[in-house]
């Protein structure tokens, strides 16, 4: 069969992904028949609104936005919100002082219901499971929560329901679950045990876990007023008449009086698929250099170090290569030593050896050299200025000098104490201290500054992607747990397994001085899976020299349960927020993961943290550069810390929390910590894509892992 074959959507580029592109390009030119396919999508779906929030009435001052064309009207007292049944609700950061998993729980509202709240009818959510308020079809009301199985109890609708206002309450006490509509009271049913907390927000007019993009209900269509939520059950009657402090001692209380404009955002409405390859205000996304590099025109294969052979091929159809400029590069550690152009004459869909005319530099201690090619625009065209580059392969250089032993220094001398939990390292120019009883580094102070908010935790979590909190993948992401409380998508993998929310229990932790310039720390600990049937085994051994050079040992061990595969695997430290600086030594300059990284050229790069931010309209992890050799986060004086190891790493750095970076479902929910979330990972799952997710050979897995980390602080 002669004819060519497309593929339709074989990609899609949602949120940050873009994952595993090098290997279907692989395939399409593997065979003649296949010739390409569609990547989904070119242009963000993102659609420019203003942030639009309300106040809470309590005192934790949670962050409330209205969302769609919902609007203040008058209410049952003062204003309320107008919820007409199409893309408007009210939208309630996840907050700690919503995530309840106590035994008491009160919800309450006062309702206008309008003929279409009988589609779906949603008025209070927290997930299809934690908690929730519903009206079902013109029959009745219900009042759902989840403990170790999903209750529910319903009363019926009083004949005056549409076009009155309604009081509402739903009540747990950890031994009945009812639910109240004006002066009646529903049977009650007998429930036990602690609310189960569930990775979905609280919203006013929707159910966040199931109104997505495939929504075909008016998810509700009413006035809403006087919304609360409270940990403890609480009398009908000052529910009906509350009074300042009762409002004051909610987890949340909405009365709508005031809705102010905020700036705006880039929305993707009710739960659009947040396509796209570039940002809705045009700029590329940083996928945008992979998909370049993964079907560039023209490649080479280098078949000679020592004779600087290589192959070049030229993958245009109608287009010589004497039409692009060429040019080669030798890096030594990332940097350029040398360069020339190459006079290039060959045909379309031809290759051709040739030399490539570069002197074999004296060879470094500990140095790595490396080859650029780079093919570029011969003159100004409509599309691109002269000089653009069209298309580049870089090769490593089998020149290699290992680095003589270091010999042994005369070493500052330190001075080690023990302040009741506190063990205290002191040398020339800086103080360290550890924690006893957590076994973490808690500070870290070098010429009089500190450096550090909390120090080297293990971490094998991320703010999960918009490919893994998508439903498309679910049955395809490489899954063996199924907690029905946790969604539907690829993480579901991880809140069942229990690995959002980890417990750390301390073995132990001693020290030995050696001789008066050093000290060695061993630590154990075990770090326990939420679900509490899995576990994974740290041993960490720090050596810290007079110069105030950190060498950490660590080991980790999974046991027990484990999810099938892992977000990543490192250590995770907070910097002080000074540290805003960052250069390394690695892929770049752009956002890079394992399964999307060979569109970025090994060098060294730099920039800031505010700068590596990357703005998916869904807020996820973000930022990864990976290969790397060594990273320095540094302030504006050059005072900071370089970090490296003994094999490649990946690292980030960001303004915000990943517990931030994980509850906030739109940009205006981020908002900067008072630190910096650095990652040093010694392994990160890829991106992957919508349909098929991850592939295996890019997913992180529990296995034991042995890494050394060195930290040197740069003064």
């Amino acid at each position: 069969d002669p004819r060519p074959s497309f593929l339709d959507e074989y990609l899609a580029v949602t949120g940050n992904g873009g994952g595993a592109l090098d290997d279907y390009w692989d395939t399409f030119y593997r065979y003649p028949r296949s010739m390409g396919g569609a990547i989904w999508d070119f242009v963000s779906t993102g659609i420019t609104e203003k942030i639009r929030t309300l106040k809470d009435g309590s005192s934790n001052n949670i962050q409330v936005n209205a969302m769609g064309r919902a609007k203040l009207v008058p209410g049952m007292t003062g204003n309320g919100i107008d919820l007409n049944g199409h893309d408007q609700w009210v939208e309630v950061y996840r907050d700690d002082a919503l995530e309840l998993s106590g035994n008491n729980l009160t919800l309450t509202l006062m309702v206008f219901p309008r003929a279409l709240n009988s589609s779906a009818g949603t008025l209070i959510t927290k997930g299809n499971y934690q908690f929730g308020i519903r009206q079902i079809r013109n029959d009745s009301l219900e009042f759902y929560l989840t403990t170790r199985s999903r209750q529910k109890v319903q009363i019926a609708l009083p004949g005056n329901w549409v076009n009155n206002w309604h009081f509402v309450a739903a009540k747990y006490d950890g031994d009945f679950m009812y639910i109240e509509v004006d002066n009646r009271v529903s049977d009650k049913k007998a429930v036990s045990g602690n609310i189960t907390n569930t990775p979905f927000p609280v919203n006013i007019g929707r159910n966040a876990e199931i109104h997505g993009q495939e929504t075909v209900v008016y998810i509700c269509d009413a006035i809403i007023d006087q919304v609360g939520i409270f940990p403890e059950v609480i009398a009908s009657g000052s529910l009906r008449s509350p009074s300042p402090k009762l409002k004051k001692n909610a987890s949340l209380w909405l009365d709508f009086e005031d809705m102010k404009v905020d700036g705006e955002f880039f929305s993707y409405g009710i739960g659009a698929r947040t396509y796209g390859s570039i940002w809705p205000d045009r700029r590329p996304q940083p996928e945008m250099w992979q998909i370049k590099k993964s079907g560039q025109p023209v490649t080479a294969k280098l078949l000679s170090a020592g004779n600087g052979e290589v192959e070049i091929s030229n993958r245009y159809l109608f287009t010589d290569l004497n039409r692009l400029r060429s040019y080669w590069i030798l890096t030594e550690n990332g940097k350029n030593i040398q360069t020339g152009e190459l006079n290039l004459n060959i045909s379309p869909q031809t290759s051709a050896t040739m030399k490539v005319p570069f002197r074999k530099p004296e060879i470094l201690r500990d140095a790595e050299y490396g080859l650029i090619l780079s093919f570029c625009q011969k003159g100004t065209t409509i599309w691109a200025e002269d000089g653009y580059e069209i298309a580049w392969e870089q090769f490593e250089l089998p020149w290699f000098s290992p680095a003589p032993v270091a010999e042994e220094k005369e070493q500052n001398a330190i001075e080690v104490n023990e302040e009741n939990d506190r063990l205290i390292i002191t040398g020339k120019d800086f103080r360290y201290m550890f924690d006893k009883r957590s076994g973490e580094l808690s500070s870290l102070q070098v010429s009089g500054k500190e450096l550090l908010k909390a120090g080297g935790r293990f971490n094998v979590w991320r703010a999960p992607l918009a490919n893994e909190v998508d439903e498309w993948n679910y049955r395809r992401s490489n899954t063996k747990h199924f907690g029905e409380f946790f969604g539907r998508f690829a993480a579901s993998e991880w809140y069942s397994a229990g690995i959002h929310s980890l417990k750390t229990l301390q073995e132990e932790f001693d020290y030995k001085v050696i001789g008066n310039s050093g000290v060695e720390i061993n630590i154990k600990n075990v770090v326990l899976t939420a679900s509490g049937r899995g576990a994974f085994l740290n041993r960490y051994k720090y050596n810290i020299s007079g110069s105030g050079i950190i060498t950490i040992g660590h080991s980790v061990i999974p046991d027990g349960d484990m999810p099938a595969w892992l977000p990543r695997t490192g250590m995770q430290w907070i910097l002080d927020r000074s540290l805003g600086n960052a250069e390394w030594y690695g892929r770049g300059p752009q956002e890079n993961y394992p399964d999307r990284k060979s569109g970025y050229k090994v060098g060294v790069y730099s920039s800031t943290v505010d700068g590596m931010y990357e703005p998916y309209l869904m807020p996820q992890d973000y930022g990864l550069r990976t290969e790397n050799r060594w990273v320095r986060m540094t302030d504006s004086n050059g005072l900071g810390l370089e970090f490296s190891g003994n094999k490649l790493f990946n690292f980030s750095a960001q303004p915000y929390s990943t517990e931030n970076l994980t509850k906030a479902v739109y940009t205006y929910q981020l908002q900067p910590s008072d630190g910096i979330t650095f990652n040093f990972d010694y392994a990160t799952s890829g991106v992957g894509c919508t349909a098929l997710s991850v592939f295996p050979e890019y997913q992180v897995m529990p296995q034991r892992f042995d890494f050394k980390v060195t930290i040197k602080p740069l003064r």
